[in-house]
């Protein structure tokens, strides 16, 4: 008599499942602290505000705590009436997630397949080729040129099985801009059938002369779709809030797939109030440029190439393992983002801080590189 085949749980698991990476956030300041016994840790890692959200959005969470029990909008019509407001659309071209990373979620239900192809940048966002592999799609990747999306490339790689196309733009991690007159080329080219997502999560730190004109882009036709996040330029990275602007059939599919009160009430309420301090804003995006020119300058002091970024950090190429530069920065205290992970070996990615911070940092990685 033959044996019966003993079955254990992972044969329940979807075989695709067995090929995602978990994704590798920046280390924390406490874990840090408890590993080298520091006590002093400043993080430039994970492209978070380092001047924090504005006042009024800590007096309308704080005025929201009370309700937290109960069940939040599940329509989020209050946050999607001032998105709609601040884009002059409509309330149906505007949805909401928990986080941009939800919405990029919710295209790979709605939109891949088993044997679609998602085309991407190689390197690009950690999150987009997940997408495809929880959906039996392929990612195919299109090498940058010099750091920046090759959007003719990425036009010539549609092919019959092409169901979208993800664009970080900045770039992340490079920090690059695609000016609009590419992404322009890029649509024209592209068949109306393939969804093209635009993800802008550091756009209000652009100052690139040839920008500002995707949103008219996307309203214009059927198959784009615009990302922005309240992470970065809002400083709301712990509340996960972010926002899709589209034509309202993707609108739609959109809310097919989404789960219900998927954004919780203390994220609408600072969202709406986050909305509403555009000198916060304003202060926040003068800052970030000239920490910019700060790193700038470092690295050309130092003799490593700091790619020209139009995000809130930058991209060095240390000429040297990433790894030994990483460590080093760590035990002075500076949290830094490694290159390797993020498919760049021999870089280090650097959030820019306050002047405070961006100082330490130059002259931890000046110790960093003659250790």
């Amino acid at each position: 008599m033959s044996a019966t085949p003993v079955r254990t749980l992972a044969g329940a698991v979807k075989p695709q499942i067995a090929k995602l990476v978990p994704y590798s956030p920046g280390k924390p300041i406490h874990e840090v602290q408890r590993e080298l016994g520091l006590t002093d840790v400043i993080k430039l890692a994970s492209n978070e505000n380092p001047f924090g959200p504005a006042p009024e959005v800590i007096e309308a969470i704080r005025a929201a705590v009370p309700a937290i029990g109960l069940y939040p909008d599940a329509g989020a019509v209050d946050l999607r009436n001032a998105l709609a407001e601040r884009h002059q659309v409509t309330l149906d071209h505007i949805s909401v997630g928990n986080g941009s990373d939800e919405i990029l979620q919710l295209l790979g239900y709605a939109v891949l397949d088993e044997g679609d192809e998602l085309i991407i940048g190689d390197p690009t966002f950690a999150r987009y080729e997940p997408q495809a592999i929880i959906n039996r799609a392929v990612a195919v990747k299109v090498p940058l040129r010099d750091g920046v999306h090759d959007v003719d490339a990425m036009a010539a790689a549609v092919t019959d099985r092409t169901k979208a196309i993800f664009l970080c733009n900045p770039h992340n991690p490079c920090g690059t801009f695609v000016p609009d007159r590419d992404i322009e080329r890029l649509l024209e080219t592209v068949p109306p059938h393939v969804l093209v997502v635009l993800d802008e999560a550091y756009d209000e730190f652009v100052d690139h002369p040839d920008h500002g004109r995707s949103q008219a882009m996307c309203l214009a036709r059927p198959n784009v779709m615009i990302l922005r996040t309240f992470s970065k330029i809002h400083a709301l990275a712990a509340l996960r809030l972010g926002y899709a602007i589209a034509p309202p059939e993707l609108i739609r599919w959109l809310e097919q797939v989404r789960e219900p009160f998927n954004v919780n009430s203390l994220a609408q309420v600072a969202g709406v109030a986050a909305l509403r301090d555009e000198q916060h804003v304003a202060q926040t995006i003068a800052a970030n440029a000239a920490g910019r020119h700060v790193y700038y300058a470092a690295c050309e002091r130092l003799g490593i190439k700091a790619l020209p970024s139009q995000a809130n950090f930058v991209l060095m190429d240390l000429g040297r393992p990433d790894q030994p530069v990483y460590e080093a920065l760590l035990r002075r205290g500076v949290i830094v983002r490694t290159g390797t992970p993020l498919g760049l070996p021999q870089h280090i990615r650097v959030t820019v801080g306050t002047p405070e911070q961006c100082e330490r940092f130059v002259q931890a990685l000046a110790e960093a590189l003659r250790a």
